[in-house]
């Protein structure tokens, strides 16, 4: 699954946008938002794959560029210095700047094909990028910071508003009042998997999955962790 943030003032071609995006691969995440307000923090709080981006934001507004300022301000964040950005708009003097100063992958005029931006993003989201494996989570337990890599985390179980995080080390980090679902959100990953009400996985570390006695044994001596029933049917069709 891939995520991709769409920043569109007009409601219409957010909404073909997005129908875009999520017809090139149906597991596409889209975020889309007509401000850079909400984007940027989406962008902070998620792991961003692709940003599409129209340059002209409040068309009230003249000589209005808040789409190169927006994604100026996000190059200026570590984590997407080299994340593909698609420029969709109108301007015709853009074009130089975005692709020297900005470094957009591509510009796409309006009104532009539909196959071309499918197309576009296809190629944007086929490349890998590894600085998304090397996600540090941090956690404050007793005025005491914790920091996690997330591809340490073999599975965490939440049990009476106590978060238990098991990793690759023998150490077991417990985080009160933390949920599964706020966990989820700081993980961002499809690598993480529910497999019951209070337990996630990473499916990386499951060596099989024994659907009938309802439990998935997992790799390196790790034990086992119990599959609930209502998501038995889902891990039954992920991996059968």
């Amino acid at each position: 699954m891939k995520n991709v943030l769409i920043v569109e003032d007009n409601q219409t071609m957010l909404q073909h946008m997005t129908d875009i995006v999520r017809e090139a691969d149906i597991k596409n995440q889209v975020f889309a938002y007509d401000n850079v307000t909400d984007a940027y923090q989406c962008a902070m709080r998620r792991e961003i794959d692709l940003f599409i981006v129209d340059i002209i934001l409040d068309t009230e507004r003249p000589g209005d560029s808040s789409g190169l300022s927006f994604v100026d301000d996000i190059r200026q964040v570590k984590h997407y210095a080299g994340t593909p950005v698609i420029f969709v708009t109108s301007l015709e003097d853009a074009k130089l700047y975005t692709y020297e100063k900005l470094h957009c992958y591509r510009f796409l005029e309006k009104p532009f094909e539909p196959v071309m931006l499918r197309r576009l993003v296809e190629e944007c989201l086929s490349f890998s990028n590894t600085q998304r494996k090397d996600k540090i989570l941090y956690f404050r337990k007793d005025g005491i910071i914790f920091s996690v890599n997330r591809e340490d985390i073999v599975y965490a179980e939440c049990n009476r508003h106590i978060l238990s995080i098991h990793t690759k080390t023998p150490d077991t980090l417990t985080i009160p009042y933390i949920t599964l679902k706020q966990l989820l959100e700081e993980l961002d990953s499809s690598d993480f998997l529910q497999c019951s009400r209070n337990t996630i996985i990473n499916r990386k570390y499951i060596h099989n999955i024994d659907c009938v006695n309802r439990y998935l044994q997992l790799k390196d001596d790790f034990g086992t962790v119990e599959i609930g029933v209502m998501y038995k049917k889902n891990l039954k069709e992920m991996f059968m």
